[in-house]
């Protein structure tokens, strides 16, 4: 059994005298201690085989060479300044040239030297239909594992792309490797749109109820970033930002690294407010700073689901929040933020709080508030990560205004978010909010890439 620790703050909890409701903030740190060992790992990679990630993409210095053979030349196109090739691609350059497939590839071929006998890998292509490559397979296997790498590049499985076949091949080639003691671990990778987005965050909630995180990386400016954040989220994956194809490599052995360092699986929180306390928001804040979703605990009660969304709060009854593994000597904050109701002055339940790893019990305590006439400030740090969150939301609500096409709501927003983080010291990240919202403003449309590098840099707010 991992040894996890839960440490709170502020505590004692104080509460004000008051006729009416009033907001509390906790701040919660898990940690698992472990041994420092590699722990074995059972993962499965699903690549997005679609057109797009095909298409060979020369680098600078390819490029450059193009344009002094006269390959390409510069021109006007609606008064913007594009490169137009001047007649087909040359053959040494583009054999030269590698997809992102070929660098997924190439990735891999480094991956499988690095595993072993206790260590299972699966590798799924996806576009319109899923393709198993290579079974879930021992590592020391290492002739079929680079035999199903080598087929990646080449394959033709349509235009469009459907994840969720992809994920529910991944998720049963996990199963055929399940042992109870390797981290499992499914990494999706893509750089466009999905068909059936809905399902695969309904496959996110069933992987995370059976421990297995779901990581993804986005590459490029046109890839559904909420659907891949709300996968890594709702699982406890990790979530990465790929401006360019030839960063895949390291993406890929930075996953496999952290699947190594795995003290404890599968950890989930369960939050059972008292009657009358709703839970508004439950934020982590670090390791990387993304609102958590909420299931209920079916075994413990049947009552409905609770919302945690922003402008809803929990509305009682034990809820479970997917952490996902943790690594040894990286701590998750998560903050709190409760609305309670009037007591009298003495001592009240608040929360019972329980942290579950791979669904055996671990750590359980109970939160009481303490209701008195003086309330002291809540310690900085509590502060801090509340202005954090509420930042994170602000961005959340300006991307929903401008999926709805409010942009002056939108504008609003993210000038609001650029102003929080500002004085969070922030100024990167303040400067890059308002362009944002001049470009709104001023265009009606938000620009994809600058979207989504604004989006992935917020979530590292909780590494401040």
């Amino acid at each position: 059994m991992p040894t996890l620790t839960l440490n709170l703050s502020p505590t004692p909890l104080a509460m004000g005298l008051l006729r009416e409701p009033q907001l509390c903030y906790l701040l919660l740190v898990v940690e698992a201690l472990g041994d420092g060992g590699a722990r074995p790992v059972n993962w499965a990679l699903i690549a997005d085989a679609s057109r797009s990630m095909r298409i060979p993409i020369v680098d600078e210095a390819q490029f450059r060479a193009l344009v002094r053979d006269g390959g390409a030349q510069e021109t006007l196109v609606d008064g913007v300044p594009v490169w137009q090739l001047n007649g087909p691609v040359p053959p040494l350059v583009r054999a030269a040239a590698r997809s992102a497939l070929d660098q997924v590839a190439h990735a891999l071929h480094s991956i499988v030297e690095r595993l072993d006998g206790q260590d299972r890998f699966a590798l799924v292509a996806c576009a319109e239909e899923a393709v198993l490559l290579t079974r879930s397979t021992s590592g020391e296997r290492r002739v079929e594992l680079v035999r199903g790498i080598s087929h990646l590049s080449s394959l033709n499985l349509g235009e469009q792309t459907d994840l969720a076949h992809g994920i529910e091949l991944g998720l049963h080639e996990l199963r055929r490797g399940r042992d109870g003691q390797r981290a499992e671990r499914l990494l999706l990778l893509t750089d466009g749109f999905t068909q059936r987005p809905e399902v695969c965050l309904e496959l996110a909630s069933a992987a995370a109820s059976e421990g297995v995180a779901i990581s993804t990386i986005g590459l490029g400016g046109e890839f559904q970033e909420d659907v891949l954040l709300a996968l890594a989220d709702r699982s406890g994956g990790r979530a990465m930002f790929l401006h360019k194809p030839e960063d895949i490599p390291q993406a890929i052995a930075a996953e496999l690294s952290a699947a190594r360092a795995v003290a404890a699986r599968a950890v989930d929180l369960h939050v059972a407010p008292a009657d009358g306390v709703v839970l508004r928001h439950v934020t982590r804040i670090s390791p990387s700073l993304a609102a958590l979703h909420a299931e209920h605990d079916l075994s413990q009660s049947t009552t409905a689901h609770a919302d945690t969304s922003d402008e809803a709060g929990g509305r009682g009854g034990p809820l479970v929040f997917h952490l996902g593994d943790l690594e040894a000597g990286t701590p998750v904050t998560l903050l709190l933020e409760c609305l309670a109701p009037p007591q009298p002055a003495g001592r009240a339940a608040l929360l019972q709080l329980a942290l579950t790893s791979g669904g055996a019990p671990a750590i359980a305590t109970q939160l009481f508030a303490t209701y008195q006439d003086s309330v002291p400030m809540p310690p900085p740090q509590v502060l801090d990560a509340a202005a954090r969150a509420s930042t994170a939301r602000l961005q959340r609500r300006a991307l929903a205004a401008i999926a709805d096409g409010a942009i002056p709501e939108a504008v609003r927003l993210l000038r609001a978010a650029a102003a929080r983080l500002a004085d969070l010291n922030e100024r990167a990240l303040a400067a890059d909010a308002r362009a944002q919202a001049d470009t709104l403003e001023r265009t009606g449309q938000a620009a994809s890439l600058e979207r989504k590098k604004l989006t992935y840099a917020t979530r590292r707010l909780g590494e401040g």
